[in-house]
């Protein structure tokens, strides 16, 4: 993979999840204190984002680091994506909740 292969896959997984969680380029550009031009042409696979930045993007859209670098968009990535997205919004006695919801699920095949 080259380095212009990189900066239009990573532009298309940020701009992925951004949608992902219903935010405009500018909302988001404002949440990571970045200029909605720059993170355009980002998204674009024009420019690459510094280190400080990968890691803000991250934190903003309550992912992993490597989440931003994981390039499959099956559907199934897409859906586990937004199940991890809203799984880190659940407190400790919903996530219990979910487990046991989960376990009870996996009986059920």
């Amino acid at each position: 993979m080259d380095e212009q292969q990189l900066k239009t896959l990573f532009g298309k997984r940020v701009r992925e999840l951004r949608k992902s969680q219903k935010l405009t380029q500018e909302e988001l550009a404002e949440l990571i204190w970045m200029d909605p031009q720059h993170l355009c042409k980002m998204e674009n696979g024009n420019h690459f984002p510094t280190l400080k930045n990968i890691i803000k993007l991250a934190d903003v859209l309550n992912i992993e680091v490597k989440d931003l670098f994981s390039y499959d968009n099956s559907e199934e990535n897409q859906l586990l994506d937004k199940i991890k997205i809203e799984v880190k919004k659940l407190n400790k006695k919903e996530l219990q909740f979910l487990l046991k919801t989960i376990s009870a699920l996996k009986e059920l095949k």
